[in-house]
């Protein structure tokens, strides 16, 4: 496989990585959109029963708790996500870089190598 067709392999391996990475992150965002919504419906629906000060800044409290637990899982699992694609990354750039160094030091060794033909005779 010449240098350009290495490249263009390259660049595909990364596009899917990307647009799998994409998907992912994508998916988590509306899964916690959803979850998010539910929580402020929760919310709004128990607003009514709130007859004190004191429930009412237990609710706020509950309310607050889970949506910080929330927003922590949600940036930790986008930091795995990210954290993976990056790894995946490095390792698709060092094999692609890797191999082409390996061709180039074989054309070299190639190269530097003795020729196989046989050397003219020298005449007396």
């Amino acid at each position: 496989m010449n240098a350009f067709e290495k490249q263009a392999q390259l660049g595909r391996e990364l596009f899917e990585l990307n647009t799998d990475t994409v998907r992912k992150i994508v998916e988590l965002s509306t899964e916690n959109f959803r979850k998010y919504l539910e929580l402020n419906q929760d919310y709004v629906q128990k607003l009514p029963e709130i007859r004190d000060i004191s429930a009412f800044v237990e609710l706020q409290g509950d309310y607050g708790q889970t949506l910080w637990e929330g927003v922590q899982e949600d940036l930790s699992a986008r930091g795995t996500i990210v954290r993976e694609a990056v790894e995946q990354t490095g390792g698709l750039i060092r094999s692609a870089f890797s191999s082409e160094e390996a061709e180039v030091e074989a054309e070299v060794v190639e190269a530097k190598a003795p020729s196989k033909k046989a050397a003219p005779a020298k005449a007396a």
